[in-house]
């Protein structure tokens, strides 16, 4: 890493061809916990406490766009032609569409929604102030249920994959939610947890204290 890349948060680029940055934007989340998402043609980022969502051109390295959603916005993801971003400071769950920015719907969810997914046409919050999920409809854009889990605090994670919603948090590593259910069906007690990635027919669960990183098959926690 090049010298004061470590002094000041920014955006990086890196060259997958290469591993190696080959730009850094001066563009950083809002918050420690924010996030980014990658639409077809565009890297979207929230900058600010106060909403200001980034739309980046790739081409370009730089800003096309910046659109005012709800302050207190800061994780966006991507998916069906939208860019969902939760609201932690006003429990909302916003709607942009990812080609016009202009916003769709600001739907309220559980208390302080922060890390969010897709999955069987819904968007789905872990809501940090109050152990729930909450499953937002794509198509209508409704809250269609809450799932009481019982993980509230900060930090953990939300993934999607084998017909069910994963979840884990400090102390807690692992819930499952069936999808066709909206009920949790299985839940890990025991050290370990944080964050959570499903793919390859598997979960990827950190171990955020001890610094590893499990690999589970699904079929095995089904």
């Amino acid at each position: 890493m090049g010298p004061g890349l470590r002094k000041k948060a920014g955006l990086l680029r890196i060259d997958a061809s290469k591993n190696s940055i080959s730009a850094v934007l001066p563009i950083a989340p809002a918050a420690p916990e924010g996030g980014i998402a990658c639409s077809e043609d565009s890297v979207w980022l929230v900058v600010d406490k106060n909403g200001t969502l980034v739309r980046i051109d790739p081409s370009t390295n730089s800003v096309r766009q910046k659109i005012s959603i709800p302050p207190g916005s800061y994780n966006p993801i991507f998916s069906g032609g939208i860019i969902w971003i939760s609201g932690v400071d006003r429990n909302l769950l916003t709607a942009v569409d990812a080609r016009s920015g202009k916003i769709l719907e600001s739907v309220l969810v559980g208390q302080k929604p922060r890390f969010l997914t897709s999955g069987s046409g819904s968007i789905w919050t872990i809501n940090q102030g109050d152990g729930t999920v909450s499953r937002v409809d794509e198509q209508s854009r409704k809250l269609i249920a809450t799932i009481r889990v019982g993980i509230p605090g900060t930090g953990g994670d939300i993934g999607y994959g084998a017909d069910s919603v994963w979840l884990t948090v400090f102390d807690v590593p692992l819930t499952r939610i069936d999808a066709a259910t909206n009920k949790v069906v299985r839940q890990w007690i025991g050290k370990g947890g944080d964050s959570l990635r499903v793919g390859f027919d598997s979960l990827w669960i950190t171990d955020y204290k001890k610094g590893l990183v499990s690999r589970i098959p699904t079929q095995q926690v089904q």
